[in-house]
């Protein structure tokens, strides 16, 4: 295991304290039911990330040598692409109606907490590792340039989902650049054109320069999370997420899509 990989375990008990002593909201439902479930998905899609480096080179081509760069500078451009990608990728989750069907499985989460960040189906964690894996094939980016992107979106993503609560002068500084827990929470909102917004992954220059920020000083606290339709306790149980993707909608309405 790697290094920043055990770091990033030691780091989730630490999130979990932050969470009990600086709560953002109060959880009612059962947390160790909703743990269980959340991390069993982690559980199964670290497995298919150990396993993807074998199989997925089975269908890439291989990478022409990549141009002598500054390491730094290398790593750095990297960097914004990947991000660049995974927001566009992540837009495209919401937009298109299959891949909405894997990807409502992390949205259909009734709370937000830590557990919410390894909450996603393995149908979507393989599309994901798909286009990754074809854009550093295309782009002849070496692992040593990815992995700097690896640690912050892991560390980004497990804060952004915590249920934490910033002051307001930590949290409007951190904005500026990065994803917060106060700028998160919009893209979980029941409230459909919220959850159509704030995509980045780790920076949020993304969502302002194409239009799909909102505001967490300017706009009211989201008033629920998930998705009516899958709202039931039977809905948020291991097995039925597996099975969400093809699950038809019980219903239309707010936080919904036609699926």
């Amino acid at each position: 295991m790697a290094a920043y990989q055990i770091l990033y375990l030691i780091s989730i008990p630490l999130v979990v304290a932050a969470e009990y002593r600086f709560t953002r909201n109060e959880l009612v439902r059962d947390r160790y039911d909703r743990w269980f479930n959340n991390l069993s998905l982690g559980f199964i899609n670290e497995a298919l990330l150990l396993a993807s480096p074998v199989w997925i080179s089975l269908f890439l081509l291989p990478a022409s040598p990549s141009p002598r760069l500054n390491p730094l500078l290398a790593a750095l451009i990297a960097f914004l692409v990947l991000d660049l990608v995974s927001y566009w990728l992540h837009r495209a989750y919401h937009h298109f109606s299959a891949l909405w069907r894997l990807h409502r499985v992390h949205h259909c989460d009734l709370e937000l907490d830590y557990s919410t960040t390894f909450r996603h189906h393995p149908g979507e964690v393989l599309v994901s590792l798909l286009v990754i894996y074809l854009l550093m094939a295309t782009l002849a980016l070496a692992p040593s340039q990815v992995i700097p992107y690896v640690i912050a979106v892991k560390a980004a993503q497990l804060l952004a989902h915590s249920n934490i609560r910033l002051n307001t002068r930590a949290e409007s500084l951190i904005n500026l650049f990065f994803v917060t827990p106060g700028t998160h929470q919009y893209h979980h909102s029941r409230q459909q054109p919220e959850t159509d917004s704030n995509f980045g992954e780790v920076l949020t220059v993304w969502d302002r320069l194409f239009g799909t920020y909102t505001c967490p000083l300017c706009s009211p606290t989201p008033s629920g999370f998930g998705l009516n339709e899958f709202s039931e306790a039977s809905d948020q149980q291991l097995g039925a997420l597996l099975a969400m993707p093809v699950r038809p909608f019980r219903k239309k309405g707010t936080g919904s899509r036609h699926g």
